[in-house]
C-alpha cells in the first residue's frame, strides 16, 4: 500500500461557490490559493494530484443524489477512473454542502472499503445551516434571479434545513455495520468548523449569520459529524392498553398531571467512543469564519494560522493505525481547547464594541438536539406538545430549559423539532461548562389527530437522570432522539359483534 500524504487531493466546493464561468478566475475565486498551500505543506507526504470539482448547486431542479451520480459519472470518466482503484485512492476535502456530497456518494455509489482514504471537513454542513430558512425564501430567490441569474437551488436548501429527515437517515445509516463509514469503508473523517463572524456580516439583521458557536453559515455542532443518537419507543405492555386507559393518560397530561415513567422507555442508544465507535477528529481553529478572503476556512490569509495545523495533522493521519487516528484525535481537541484559551484571554483582538455584540459569545459551545416524532407505522407526528421539565432539587442544578436559545419545526417535515443549547457561558473570565450540574429530566410529549376523534395518541413521559442526560448533549455536537408514540383508533373505527341469533346444530 502507498504511504499516506501520496495521494491525489480532490476539493469539493459548497452551496453557492459555483460560478457559470469555466475561465481558470473561477476557480481562483473558489478555492483561492488553498491548491498551492496544499502542495507546499509539509510533512504529508506528496501530493501527486491535485484536482478542483465544480457542480452547479443552484438549479432548481438539482438534489444531492443528483450531484452524488454526476461525482460519480465524473470518477468513472476515462481520466479520472483510476481514482476509483482501491490501490490509487484519494483523499477528499471539502467545504460546507459538499459533506453532503460526499457522504451521500459514498453511501449511494463507492465501493466498500471506499477508495476514498481520508475525508476533510472545513465547515461542512452535516446537519443543516440557518441560512437554508432564508435562501429559500421568496425575496431571497427573486434576488438570485435579478442579480446573478441564477436559481435558488431549492431542492438542496430543503436538505440543508435542520431537521431534514432524508439527511438525518443518510447519517444514521452510515452509523450501521454494513455501511459503517469507519468500519465497512474504511474512510478516516476529519471536522474542522471556525466560530467567529466576518467583521462585515456582524450587523445584518439575520440571527443565523451572527449566531453564537457558528462560522456564519454553519454551527459548530452541526459540522460535528459524532452524532449522538437515542430511541423512545412503547414499553410492550403500552400495547395492551385499551383505548379508555389511553384516553385517560392523555387528559392527566393535557391537566398537568403525573404519568410516571412505565409507557415508554429509551431504547437504544449510540455515543461516539463508547461500543467501539470512534470519535471523529473535531476541531475549531481561532479567529476562523465560514467565507472570506482573510478569515475563511477554506484560504483566509489571516485565519490560515490557525487551520493549517488541523489540516496537516488530518492529511498526515495513518490510514490503517487506529492508534494514531486516535491521537488526532485528542490533538484537534486540545487545538480547540487552545482556541477557547485565546478567545478567554486575549483582549483587543475580539474586544466589545458599542456598536456590535460580544465577539467573545462566539465561543460559547452549543449543542443541537433534535427530536423526530412517528407513529408505530413510522408516519410523522405534525400536531404535537413537547415539555422539557427539569426537576427542582436543592443546590444549584442547571436546568436544560434554560440552555434553550432557539426552537426551529421542519417546515417539510412537521414532526421533526431542534433545539439551540447555549452548553458553556463566558463567566468570570473562564468559560463555564452549564452541563457539570444538569438537573434531572422529565420528557413529556403529547400528540393529538386534529381530523378525527376516533384516534388518540399515548403520551410519553420519560425520567432521564442528570447524569443520563448528560450523555444525551456534549458540546459542539448534535443529538438525534427518534420518538415512536403509539397512536391508538378508538373502538369506533373497527369493531366485531357475536352473532346470536343462530346458535351452531
Amino acid at each position: 500500500m502507498e504511504e499516506t500524504g501520496m495521494r491525489t487531493v480532490l476539493l469539493i466546493h459548497g452551496y453557492s461557490s459555483e460560478s457559470r464561468s469555466t475561465r481558470r478566475s473561477a476557480m481562483e475565486k473558489i478555492y483561492g490559493d488553498l491548491p498551492k498551500r496544499l502542495r507546499n505543506m509539509k510533512g504529508v507526504g506528496n501530493i501527486v494530484e491535485l484536482d478542483l470539482c465544480r457542480w452547479i448547486s443552484l438549479e432548481d431542479g438539482l438534489t444531492i443524489d443528483d450531484i452524488s451520480y454526476a461525482m460519480q459519472r465524473a470518477l468513472e470518466s476515462d481520466e479520472f477512473s483510476h481514482l476509483l482503484k482501491r490501490n490509487k485512492g484519494f483523499h477528499a476535502i471539502i467545504h460546507s454542502t459538499g459533506a453532503l456530497v460526499v457522504r451521500n456518494w459514498l453511501r449511494n455509489h463507492s465501493e466498500r472499503p471506499s477508495p476514498l482514504r481520508h475525508l476533510i471537513h472545513l465547515a461542512g454542513a452535516n446537519f443543516g445551516s440557518g441560512l437554508a430558512h432564508i435562501g429559500s425564501g421568496q425575496l431571497a430567490r427573486w434576488g438570485r434571479e435579478i442579480f446573478d441569474g441564477r436559481e435558488a437551488g431549492i431542492q438542496v436548501l430543503r436538505e440543508l434545513e435542520f431537521g431534514c429527515g432524508k439527511t438525518l437517515d443518510m447519517h444514521l445509516q452510515l452509523m450501521q455495520a454494513d455501511h459503517h463509514l469507519f468500519d465497512a469503508f474504511k474512510v478516516r473523517e476529519f471536522c474542522i468548523c471556525g466560530s467567529q463572524v466576518p467583521k462585515s456580516m456582524r450587523n445584518l439583521p439575520i440571527r443565523y449569520v451572527k449566531e453564537d458557536a457558528s462560522d456564519c453559515t454553519v454551527r459548530t455542532s452541526a459540522s460535528n459529524t459524532n452524532l449522538r443518537y437515542f430511541t423512545v419507543v412503547p414499553q410492550s405492555s403500552a400495547y395492551r392498553l385499551s383505548h379508555d386507559e389511553v384516553r385517560n393518560k392523555f387528559r392527566r397530561r393535557q391537566t398537568g398531571r403525573s404519568l410516571g415513567s412505565l409507557d415508554y422507555m429509551i431504547a437504544e442508544k449510540s455515543i461516539p467512543g463508547a461500543a467501539g465507535r470512534p470519535n471523529t477528529p473535531f476541531g475549531i481553529p481561532f479567529q476562523t469564519t465560514h467565507i472570506g478572503k482573510k478569515t475563511g476556512i477554506v484560504f483566509g490569509s489571516d485565519s490560515w494560522q490557525y487551520v493549517e495545523p488541523f489540516l496537516k495533522a488530518a492529511l498526515g493521519t495513518s490510514e490503517t493505525n487506529m492508534d494514531d487516528y486516535e491521537n488526532t484525535a485528542a490533538k484537534f481537541a486540545a487545538w480547540t481547547q487552545e482556541t477557547e484559551k485565546k478567545a478567554s484571554s486575549l483582549g483587543d483582538e475580539i474586544k466589545r464594541s458599542l456598536l456590535e455584540w460580544y465577539p467573545r459569545r462566539q465561543y460559547e459551545a452549543h449543542a443541537q438536539l433534535i427530536f423526530r416524532l412517528r407513529d408505530q407505522e413510522g408516519r410523522s407526528i405534525e400536531h404535537f406538545d413537547i415539555f422539557l421539565k427539569s426537576v427542582r432539587t436543592s443546590g444549584k442544578r442547571v436546568s436544560i430549559e434554560k440552555c434553550i436559545e432557539t426552537r426551529h419545526i421542519n417546515r417539510f417535515d412537521k414532526g421533526t423539532i431542534t433545539y439551540y443549547l447555549r452548553t458553556k457561558e463566558f463567566k468570570d473570565g473562564v468559560f463555564m461548562d452549564r452541563l457539570d450540574d444538569l438537573a434531572d429530566l422529565n420528557l413529556e410529549i403529547s400528540a393529538y389527530e386534529p381530523g378525527t376523534k376516533d384516534i388518540i395518541y399515548l403520551p410519553v413521559a420519560v425520567h432521564i437522570s442528570g447524569g443520563d442526560l448528560r450523555q444525551f448533549i456534549e458540546h459542539h455536537h448534535t443529538t438525534l432522539v427518534d420518538v415512536t408514540m403509539l397512536r391508538i383508533p378508538s373502538p369506533n373505527v373497527f369493531h366485531i359483534t357475536r352473532d346470536t341469533r343462530t346458535k351452531p346444530d
